[in-house]
This record gives C-alpha cells, sequence and structure tokens, in this order.
C-alpha cells in the first residue's frame, strides 16, 4: 500500500496541512524537529507539529537517511529542510508549492516581490522538486487576481485557488519543463520594511501591503518606531510626508503600545 506525504513546518504549511488532512485519507505527515529558540533558549515545536497534536494527527520528523518507500508522492509547502541529491533521488516524486508563475520570482520571497513591483495578478505552480532550487518540471500552475493585493489576502486566495483546483490535479501527468525568463527573489530584512522619507507614496503602499505578514512595515516618527499595518485613501489626521505627497496611516502599533487607529493615536498627542 502507498500513502499521500505532506512536507511543512511553518505557519504557512498549516491551511494546507489542514484541508489535505481532510481530503487524502491517511496521509503520512513529516515535519522538523523542534528547535531552541526565543528567551530562555526553550526547545519550541513548529505550527505544523502543533496543528497534528491539537488535531490527533500521526507525525514523523525529517529523517534525510530515511527511504520512503510507500510514499505515492509527497506535496511540499514551506518545509524548513533541504532534500539532499541522494534523498530525492532515491524517493518518489515531491511536489513543492512556489507562489510565483515559474521561472518567474524563484527564491523565498515571491509574493512580496510581486507586491513591491505593484502587481495584482499572482500565480502558483506545484514543480517536481530536483537538486537547483525551484527549477524542477512542472505538475500544475495557475493565475489567481487579487486586488486588495495585501500579502495576507495573496496568501489566503493562493490557498483557496488550490483547493478549488486540487481534485482536478493529475499527479501523474506528464510533466512540463520551465521555460521563459528566470528571476530571483532575496530574503528580506528589518531595515526592508522601513519607510523612508525618500519612497515615494506609492512606494510606501506597497511596502506596507507586502509586508503585511513579515513585517510590518515601519517608519519613524518623533524618535519612534510607528509599525503600519493599513493605510487610507482618504485624509486621515495622521500623514506622513514623504518624497512626492502625503501617506495617510490607518491602522497602526506604535512603540510601547498595543494596536490602534492611528487617528486615535495622534488624538491623544494632543
Amino acid at each position: 500500500m502507498t500513502y499521500k506525504y505532506f512536507f511543512g513546518s511553518d505557519k504557512r504549511s498549516v491551511p494546507y496541512l489542514d484541508f489535505l488532512s481532510r481530503e487524502i485519507n491517511e496521509l503520512v505527515v513529516i515535519t522538523t524537529k523542534p528547535k531552541i529558540s526565543g528567551r530562555g533558549n526553550k526547545l519550541r515545536i513548529n505550527p505544523v507539529e502543533d496543528f497534528c497534536l491539537k488535531n490527533d494527527i500521526i507525525f514523523k520528523y525529517f529523517d534525510e537517511s530515511e527511504k520512503f518507500s510507500d510514499m505515492e508522492y509527497g506535496i511540499c509547502v514551506s518545509f524548513g529542510a533541504i532534500f539532499k541529491d541522494n534523498f530525492i533521488n532515491s524517493n518518489p516524486p515531491i511536489f513543492n508549492i512556489h507562489l510565483s508563475r515559474l521561472p518567474e520570482l524563484r527564491g523565498p520571497s515571491p509574493v512580496e516581490t510581486s507586491i513591491l513591483n505593484g502587481n495584482t495578478l499572482f500565480s502558483y505552480t506545484m514543480f517536481k522538486i530536483v537538486k537547483e532550487i525551484d527549477e524542477g518540471p512542472i505538475l500544475y500552475r495557475n493565475d489567481v487576481e487579487v486586488l486588495y493585493n495585501y500579502s495576507s489576502n495573496v496568501y489566503e486566495a493562493v490557498l483557496e485557488d488550490f483547493i478549488r483546483s486540487f481534485k482536478y490535479i493529475d499527479f501523474k501527468s506528464p510533466l512540463q519543463i520551465q521555460e521563459g525568463n528566470a528571476s530571483v527573489t532575496r530574503k528580506f530584512i528589518k531595515t526592508d520594511f522601513m519607510i523612508s522619507k525618500e519612497d515615494t507614496v506609492n512606494e510606501a503602499k506597497n511596502k506596507i501591503k507586502a509586508f503585511d505578514i513579515l513585517g510590518p512595515a515601519y517608519i519613524q516618527y518623533d524618535s519612534k518606531i510607528i509599525k503600519i499595518h493599513k493605510y487610507t485613501e482618504v485624509n486621515s489626521d495622521f500623514k506622513y510626508e514623504l518624497k512626492d505627497g502625503n501617506l495617510y496611516l490607518d491602522e497602526i502599533t506604535p512603540e510601547g503600545k498595543n494596536k490602534m487607529m492611528a487617528n486615535d493615536y495622534i488624538r491623544g498627542r494632543q
């Protein structure tokens, strides 16, 4: 008897596991071992293990030396371990879900990079994992339009499309070689989230939307850090002057305070 496998480890994996655990009978879940992190250097389990424990789903820790002879195919979503050549070559195919139209936007941040570029049309690709990162042949690919393109909305829209499309995906169908111009994304760091006075209003808006999950974006205001969760297209009491106009803030977290409406923050300072 063969089984379908799921490989995942972070919070972006969980919604897919939630769906697939209900869709596929006897799904085998593989995740990464707990790591020491946070204050106190405590051993912490990842979101996938936490989800499995709370929902009575059996899981195993990843062991690259293990051969999954009973695996029909695997689905990989945001998995925190690297598959080495020997593991890839000695096991049935594992298909990764990457949130771009490959070969465009390979790498760790396709959604955020796409938003920073001002896009409202997004894509996801299921491809066979090979030695080269994000370069494997394609099983399935689809486009998703997201006009209100905060990153959280993009992730949700792609998941919803995957759920609708899953029953039509034939995992035994011929794979297609990636064709077209390749581009690569990078891992963002905290300073990337900062909105500078030299930014345009459009650049600032794209940062707020792009870093909705990774960030949030922030400004330095009166020597304080103000995290920005949402902006508004109408005038607000909290406006931030940029190179070509004003950015009107809507929902923020001031340094040392809880999340609040920007207008309430400004009124409290008066």
